[in-house]
């Protein structure tokens, strides 16, 4: 049973590729760091690799540049992913000669499936040249890696299709709110005139609860009299 050795500092990520791979028939290793992938290597020999660019320790590129200048690892696949995939990772990835690309968040048969066409074509295949041979300067990425910028592309265009998305919804719901807001003011407004229309209404209220008191007083006083 082929073993395949994960190197994620997310324990999501470890899971999920984990699941994925056992329901494909693939024993797995899992470790959370670049340090210790390059420890358990020091042990073990897996038929493939998949390791997160950005890690505590040691990095992605770090664990694959280790895999392919090692004589007894140097035809191991690996399988980079990282959050973000431009230009610079592309190059990086090229230059530590790692097999594939994948962006994440990925969808589990997304990686099961690479792992898979990994395998089978290490498995097709006897290395003819040197265990390690330095990368061609300005070569093409392998098709491994080519296939796995275009998928990471394709989730790049999807994932702006639903932030597209997500921005018309919440402009509608600023519009909306807009609207909400221009018709509290207007009731506001119109709650400020009606105020203001009272006003001599209860200045002539308060005027006249004056002179009612002045004649209750004025009562008051003079039936004390008459009562003297």
């Amino acid at each position: 049973m082929p073993t395949i050795l994960v190197a994620d500092d997310s324990l999501s990520v470890r899971k999920v590729a984990e699941r994925q791979l056992i329901e494909a028939g693939l024993d797995v290793a899992l470790v959370a760091n670049g340090e210790e992938a390059l420890t358990w290597l020091k042990n073990r020999r897996p038929d493939l690799i998949i390791a997160d660019v950005i890690m505590p320790d040691k990095s992605g590129f770090e664990v694959c540049a280790f895999v392919k200048s090692n004589a007894a690892l140097a035809d191991t696949p690996v399988i980079l992913v990282s959050g973000f995939v431009d230009e610079e990772v592309t190059r990086q990835a090229e230059a530590c000669r790692a097999d594939s690309i994948i962006k994440k968040p990925f969808q589990g048969a997304v990686l099961r499936e690479r792992v898979l066409e990994l395998l089978s074509t290490r498995k097709a295949h006897t290395p003819q040249a040197p265990a390690y041979a330095p990368a061609t300067p300005g070569g093409d990425l392998s098709r491994g890696l080519r296939d796995g910028t275009t998928s990471a592309i394709q989730a790049l265009e999807k994932r702006l299709g639903e932030q597209e998305k997500a921005l018309g919804q919440a402009s509608m719901l600023i519009k909306d709110l807009a609207a909400r807001l221009a018709e509290t003011e207007k009731q506001t407004d119109e709650l400020q005139k009606r105020l203001t229309a009272l006003e001599p209404a209860v200045a002539s209220a308060e005027k006249l609860l004056q002179m009612l008191g002045e004649s209750v007083r004025q009562a008051t006083q003079t039936l004390g009299r008459h009562g003297s």
